[in-house]
């Protein structure tokens, strides 16, 4: 942990407020380096921005003679040193330094969580939703991959959409076979899925925790839901009902193409994965199509590479965004087949 006071003139962080500026800082640490150490090279495309804190660093590039000295405790070093990526220039310490690091997916994400409990603030200071506690839930959900594509506008009214539900231990927050109408994310708690078959036989499928969302299935498919959610101690849920879970997730995170367009992504090197049932896949599927049904996508996904881009497809379309859904909540790159398999497969 460093001392916040180190952050209050760094750029961006200077927009941070005190309370989310210590938070930050207990993340940190000072680095220190000797003369001559090379932080970063020209052309380095790695993701962290540099902040000198003390000593005196040297900014030279292959494309000009012309190189610029920063020394610490000046303006210029209160902002990163070389940003962009690839790096414009190569950072070389011309004394012993001493710097802060930090991740610019962190910095990002500390920015953009700052904006977010500001604007709740406001908010809940005129009638609006209460959001007090630990924010930890917030944070464990903005890390997500997911949530991280919304941008801050999206993620603010969604945020302020939620609605708090206080729970006990056994409490049934949602029971199988009932119509869809929220969309959870937990604030604090345990709770666990589980599913009965028609012999009545239960199966426990997932252990819930503070960050995690449940809810989507079927308010996607307008089917009814599929599982129990089962409260295992108390806690807080916060929900989102269907008409603000369809305007702010689901129309901004499912993106559909059509098959020449799929074709194209296919041939750039996008898989098709089919989402219909083992049988339904052998009678008739896309060549070099990949078949998880969607029963098995959440405890088969970690089968799929993050590095590849998928194009999901079922019969109608409908299963594809159910599927789409859960995959783009996990950080897989995932586009829908408009129309599904039925407009281009003949059986």
């Amino acid at each position: 942990m460093i001392d916040p006071k180190l952050l209050e003139n760094l750029v961006p962080v200077n927009t941070i407020s005190e309370p989310n500026i210590k938070k930050l800082a207990k993340r940190l640490e000072i680095e220190e380096f000797p003369q001559g150490m090379v932080l970063c090279a020209e052309g380095d495309t790695d993701n962290d921005a540099f902040f000198l804190i003390e000593g005196g660093i040297e900014l030279t590039s292959h494309d000009t003679t012309m190189n610029r000295v920063v020394q610490g405790g000046t303006e210029e070093a209160s902002y990163a040193l070389a940003p962009g990526r690839p790096r414009p220039c190569t950072v070389t310490s011309t004394t012993k330094i001493k710097i802060i690091r930090i991740d610019n997916h962190s910095l990002d994400r500390a920015v953009m969580f700052d904006e977010l409990t500001t604007t709740v603030s406001r908010f809940r200071n005129k009638g609006g939703v209460n959001l007090e506690g630990d924010s930890a839930w917030l944070e464990e959900m903005m890390g997500s991959p997911f949530f991280a594509k919304l941008p801050p506008e999206r993620l603010s009214a969604l945020i302020l959409k939620l609605e708090p539900l206080s729970v006990r231990a056994g409490n049934i927050i949602i029971k199988q076979g009932d119509p869809g109408d929220y969309y959870y994310v937990i604030k604090e708690g345990r709770f666990n899925i589980s599913s009965k078959n028609k012999e009545g036989k239960v199966k426990i499928l997932a252990e819930l925790f503070s960050g995690n969302v449940f809810g989507e299935e079927s308010l996607i498919s307008g089917k009814d839901r599929n599982a129990n959610v089962i409260a295992l101690s108390e806690g807080t849920l916060l929900r989102l009902a269907r008409s603000d879970f369809d305007e702010l997730l689901k129309k901004p995170m499912l993106r559909h193409v059509s098959f020449d367009k799929a074709t194209q992504l296919a041939n750039a090197g996008a898989v098709f994965l089919d989402v219909r049932t083992a049988k339904e896949f052998i009678l008739d599927s896309l060549e070099n199509s990949r078949n998880i049904p969607l029963a098995s996508l959440r405890s088969k996904m970690n089968k799929l590479d993050k590095n590849l881009r998928y194009i999901i497809c079922c019969q109608t379309g409908t299963q594809s965004e159910v599927a789409a859904f859960l995959l783009g909540q996990n950080g897989f790159d995932v586009y829908v087949l408009k129309g599904g398999l039925q407009t281009i497969l003949k059986s």
